[in-house]
């Protein structure tokens, strides 16, 4: 008797994320810096070494060079692992990465009962630049103040 067969993909977990309220956003601002900055610190090391370990490679294979490519093995998987505690800090919060160098991520809220995402940039002297709709194009950047008086704020409960 065949056995069926099993997909190769992994399968994903649907999981549920938070919805931000601005307020909450605006709040988080310093923490976010904080976390993003860590993220593009580990992404920057973590290229370093890779570059290192290519530059490296292509060297004579000597004792000394061997030395070295080791050494910059073990501080790549070292950044490599600091940058992905800094994306799981990211993920606990339910805040997306966009571009680690950057510093923009997508933080996600509700309006109008649909999925829409406050965009984060930490180079951007207001940090909170604008917004747009889920199936926006990932360039889109709305302006805030098209949320007028009514900011993403959670769901008001019915009395």
């Amino acid at each position: 008797m065949r056995r069926p067969r099993r997909s190769r993909r992994k399968s994903r977990r649907l999981r549920v994320i938070r919805l931000w309220t601005y307020p909450d956003a605006v709040r988080a601002v310093p923490y976010l810096n904080s976390v993003l900055g860590s993220v593009r610190e580990d992404w920057l090391k973590m290229q370093h070494h890779r570059l290192e370990i290519d530059r490296l490679g292509q060297q004579r294979a000597d004792r000394r060079t061997l030395i070295h490519l080791q050494d910059a093995e073990k501080a790549s998987f070292r950044a490599t692992e600091d940058f992905r505690d800094s994306l799981r800090e990211l993920r606990k919060i339910d805040v997306f990465l966009l571009d680690p160098v950057q510093g923009l991520a997508f933080i996600p809220f509700q309006r109008d009962e649909e999925l829409a995402w406050i965009i984060y940039d930490r180079f951007d002297e207001r940090r909170l630049i604008g917004w747009r709709w889920h199936k926006d194009t990932l360039e889109t950047c709305r302006p805030l103040t098209e949320l007028g008086d009514d900011p993403p704020v959670a769901a008001k409960a019915e009395a």
